[in-house]
Parts: structure tokens; sequence; C-alpha cells
């Protein structure tokens, strides 16, 4: 619809005074119908409240309006679009009015509600929470309290003093001391006195409560009872330093001591003891009983030791830690008259004695790990001597015992990557033809002799026994092997040995095994089985003794493998009596390696030879 030039001037100067979202077109267009309308004389407040409503209200909306409409309509008709435009602008603006005042109302009664429900809120949390709650003014005094805290510090009603005099100065001082840095949370334990006189441990968190102008109001003090926590910790402290049989520091406990001893700078003196035969009392009066000893020597030791330190490191092994270089002599006498007396348990008199290892130590710097694996390993040393003995640390005879652990502590390794080999040597008649080989263990510059005495110590004797039979069988000629104790007296040795012969398509004829003669008479079934899969058996290291010579008698042995020759002229003298003796039994006597004239002189009947 084509638009008159009065509108497009009204539209022109309406968007140059107001903004509106119309686009000029459609406004001119309405402007249009409009000024058909003002023509017809219809209605002219109405035109003036359209404006209105379409947001044409800019300050000088209205008069450029009349300013365009003038020259063409009389002032009846630009009176009536005034007060229509005025009428229309007062009424928006009352209801604006009116919203903003509902929307004010609304807030306040929100708000209220809100500050109802959040003061309801605490005061249900503040009666109710058993944490306790206090109040202070900036001056520390208290303003309000709730029953949990008077519970917490032994008040059954709520007191005019909640706090005791210095409890609450202390609180009071540390108030202002946040005011003075500023600082508005401080957490810290305290204990506070309770109104019995006993303490109470809580957690407290102080915090500083800044009005709307961000200066401090208040203080609000929350306090926790975790005495029964710090009860708990404490015996659980206690639980893990104490040996709970004896009620003797423990290890880790001891450890802590012993360091503070030695950074002392001070000498002191290391007791290692080793409740010598407490399996025979386990076994034969039961684990209670055993309990029961191991209590008493707590006590005997605590008694005859009063001012050293005595700890439970172990099943049956304590430790004394005893201030300067006593004479270990006579402590150790002391401590074993002691024990000798007798306990009655179950009716039996029980007595103990204990094997010692002493270790002096003085100075800062001394790891206490070191000085208890000396002194422990000095009681071995001391124990290997029988029972109740007693030993000093002895550092060259530690060096030498370290190295010699430490290379059986490898010896799973070298297993496993191949460092343990098998070699042989030739062992004939007399007569100097060929009877068999001997197979033996090479690892590094041990031999087989230890090598089989570390594998027993580590109970790897069975894996390297296999290990040998398999390799003798599958090189298929005749071999002797000779087997450590623990592999003597196994009760799986048939059982390998009769797998290894299939395996390897060995017949058992070839086969010569020699049984450690020590290892009898636990070893002598096995003796009689592999003699009964005809395997020729044999014993080894033999030396004369009354039980070799009986099992000789008792089984069927092949031979005997006579011990390294003593370089002493009568035990010389005895060896060869001893080999015509072991002949007339039916075994054949075999030596070395050696001097061949020697040990024909012997009357032997086989030689070892060196490996090859």
């Amino acid at each position: 619809m084509a638009t008159s030039p009065l509108a497009q001037r009204w539209a022109a100067v309406l968007i140059e005074s107001a903004y509106s979202p119309m686009s000029r077109r459609k406004l001119t267009q309405h402007l249009e119908e409009h000024a058909v309308r003002l023509r017809a004389g219809q209605d002219a407040p109405a035109v003036g409240a359209w404006l209105v409503r379409k947001r044409f209200t800019g300050p000088d909306s209205l008069r450029r309006t009349l300013e365009v409409l003038a020259p063409e309509f009389s002032p009846e008709v630009l009176g009536g679009l005034a007060a229509g435009y005025v009428r229309a602008t007062r009424d928006q603006l009352f209801a604006e009015q009116e919203k903003v005042k509902n929307a004010l109302l609304k807030a306040v009664e929100d708000a209220q509600r809100d500050l109802h429900d959040s003061e309801a809120r605490f005061a249900q949390v503040f009666a109710s929470t058993a944490v306790g709650i206090a109040i202070f003014d900036l001056n520390g005094t208290v303003v309000e309290a709730n029953e949990a805290l008077a519970a917490i510090l032994g008040h059954e009603e709520m007191p005019k003093e909640l706090f005791a005099e210095a409890d609450a100065l202390a609180l009071a001082t540390a108030c202002s001391r946040m005011i003075a840095s500023s600082v508005d949370t401080d957490r810290r334990e305290w204990e506070l006195a309770r109104n019995n006189g006993d303490t109470v441990c809580a957690n407290v968190v102080l915090s500083v409560l800044r009005g709307s102008d961000g200066l401090p109001k208040f203080h609000v003090a929350l306090i926790e009872d975790v005495t029964e926590q710090r009860m708990l910790q404490d015996w659980l402290r206690r639980q893990s330093l104490t040996d709970l049989l004896t009620g003797l520091p423990n290890r880790a406990s001891f450890t802590d001591k012993l360091e503070s001893a030695l950074a002392s700078g001070e000498p002191c003196t290391l007791g290692y003891l080793d409740v010598d035969s407490l399996a025979i009392v386990n076994d034969g009066l039961g684990y209670v009983a055993g309990d029961a000893v191991l209590v008493e020597v707590a006590r005997r030791l605590r008694v005859v030791l009063p001012n050293a330190v005595v700890a439970r490191v172990g099943g049956d092994e304590f430790v004394v830690l005893i201030q300067g270089s006593p004479d270990v002599a006579a402590l150790a006498g002391t401590i074993d008259e002691e024990l000798s007396e007798p306990v009655y348990l179950e009716g039996a008199g029980v007595a103990v004695s204990t094997s010692i290892g002493f270790v002096h130590a003085a100075g800062p710097g001394v790891d206490p790990n070191v000085v208890l694996r000396r002194a422990h390993s000095t009681l071995r040393r001391a124990e290997a001597g029988g029972k109740r003995q007693w030993a000093i640390y002895d550092h060259e005879a530690d060096v030498a015992d370290r190295a010699r652990y430490a290379r059986i502590a490898a010896m799973p390794g070298a297993f496993e990557n191949g460092e343990i080999s098998v070699e042989y040597a030739p062992v004939s008649w007399v007569s100097g033809s060929l009877a068999f080989v001997e197979a033996s263990l090479r690892w590094g510059e041990s031999r087989h002799d230890e090598v089989v005495a570390y594998a027993d110590a580590l109970g790897l004797a069975s894996r390297v026994g296999q290990m040998v039979l398999h390799d003798a069988c599958s090189r298929g000629e005749p071999v002797l092997i000779r087997l450590s104790r623990d592999q003597s007296r196994d009760p799986d040795l048939a059982a390998h040995v009769r797998s290894n012969l299939r395996d390897c398509a060995f017949p058992a004829s070839s086969l010569f095994l020699a049984l450690d003669v020590r290892s009898m008479p636990d070893g002598e079934e096995n003796l009689d089985v592999l003699q009964d899969m005809g395997v020729h058996v044999l014993l080894h290291e033999f030396g004369g003794g009354f039980g070799g010579l009986s099992t000789v008698d008792r089984s069927p042995v092949w031979g005997v493998r006579l011990a390294r020759p003593p370089s002493e002229r009568l035990a010389r003298q005895g060896l060869s009596l001893l080999v015509p003796l072991l002949r007339s039994a039916g075994a054949h006597v075999i030596g070395g390696p050696g001097d061949p004239d020697e040990l024909k002189a012997l009357g032997v009947d086989l030689v070892v030879g060196l490996p090859r």
C-alpha cells in the first residue's frame, strides 16, 4: 500500500526520537492508517495510547509528532491525541510502579522467610549438635553456648562460668590475637579442664564473625571432644611398640631406644638372647605353657637387669641394652643362674637356658640395625657350640660369616642363571682301568661339598640334586653322584631317581648313588628302596664311626667313599684297619682324590681322580 508524505515524515521523527523494534516500512504503514482515522475524526486518544504501547515515548516523541501533524489537523484532534498519550504514559508508569512495589514486597517477604528459616536451622544445629559451640564478644566473654559444650566440660546444667579461668583467658587471648593479625580462622588441638578436674582433649576451631560493614562483631568457637580418639591413638601407638605377650618393648621400640643410646656417645653393650629348647616345651606341654615360659623369662630378665632396656624381638629372642661395658662373662652367668630356677607348669618344673651374643658399641653415627645384626650373628656363632653358650662379637669372624651368608643368599639367582655347573672326575680301579665317573658341582671357586652345603642351608637341595641327576644320566655312561645330607633323607629321592632314569633311558645298574653317612639312620629307607630299584648305593664321608659301621652291616651297601684322610698318625692307622674291615663286609672302598700309591697302600678298591 502506498504511503503519504505525512506518514513518512511522522515515521522519521518517531524513529529519531525513540527506539522501537518495529521496522520503518511497517511503522509507516501503521501511521498511514492512524492518519486516515484522525482525518475521519475517529478516536484520537487511542492513537496517542498506541504510540505509548509501541514505546515511542522519547523525550521529544510527542512534541515532534504534534509538529508534524499540526499543519493538517485541528487543535481538537491534536489535543485528543496528546491527552491519550499522556493518559497512557501515566497508566504505564503506575503499572511499572506496581510491579516494582510487588517485587519489593516479595523480596522482603522472601528475605524474612529465609532469615527465619536460617535462624531456625541455626537454632536446631546449635541445640542438637554434639559439637560444642560458644559465641564470644570481642572482649572474649561468652555470650551464648550450647548444651553440648556444657556436657563436654562436665557441667550438668549451663553454668554462669562455663570455662575454667585459665582456659577462658587462653581463649580470649587467642581471639584478641586473631583480630590483631587479621586472621579469621584458627584451628588447634586444646586440652580443656572439665568441671571435675579431669582434662578433655578437644579440636577447637575459632572464627571471626564480621558484620555487613566488614568489621568484627563476634567470635565463634566450635569445640569437638576427641578424648576417646586420643586415648585410642595412644593405645594403638603403645600396642605398635609393645610385645603383647610379655609387655616388653618390641623390635621397633627397641631400635628407637638403641638409636638414642648410640646417639648419646656413651658406650653400651647389647646382648642378643635366644631361649634354648623352647620348642620342647611347646611340643611337650603345649603353646600355653611355652608362652608362660616366655613371660617368666621376660620377668626374670627385668629383675636381674633392673637398669637395662629389655625387649622381645622375636618368637624366642630377647635383647638387653646395658650402659657401659660390663664383664659379659659375669653377665651371662648371672642371666643363666636366674633362668635356671624351674617354674612349675602343668605339674612339671620347667627351666630354660639362653644362648647370648654380645656386642659393645659406642659413638653417634652407628646404625642401630648394624649393631643388632652383629649381635644376632654373634648369637648364631655361640649357638654353633651348643646350648647355654655365649660369645662376644669378633669382627674378622663376622666379615667371614657375612661373605659366606651373602654367597648363600645369592645361590638361587646363580642356579637360575646357569652359573652352577656339573663337572666329572674319573673313578678308576686300583689296576688303572676306568670304573665310572663321579659327578660333582662347581660354582665359581666353590666345589661340590661347599655347594651342596649351601643348597641344604637354603632348601635348594632337591632342585640342585635333580639337576645333577639329570645331567649325569643324560651322558649315558656309568656315574657316581654324591648326595647332600638333605638329599640323602629326602622322602622324594626314589621318585626323582626313577623319573630321571625313565626320561633319560638310563639303566639303574649304571647309576651309583652315594648317600651322606651323616644322614643315617634317617636315610636308610632310601638305601633300601634304591637298592631294590637296581641302583648301586654307597655311603660317603665315611670316617669309621659306630653308626656308619652299623649301617654298612644292616643295609645293602655296594661301597663306601672314605672321608678326606686325616693327617694324624693314630687316625691314619685306624683308617688302615678300617678299610679291610669294610672290604670283609663286602663293600667296595673308594678313596681320593689323593696320592694313588698312598691310597693303594690303604687297600682301597677304587681311586677318584681330579675333575677333567
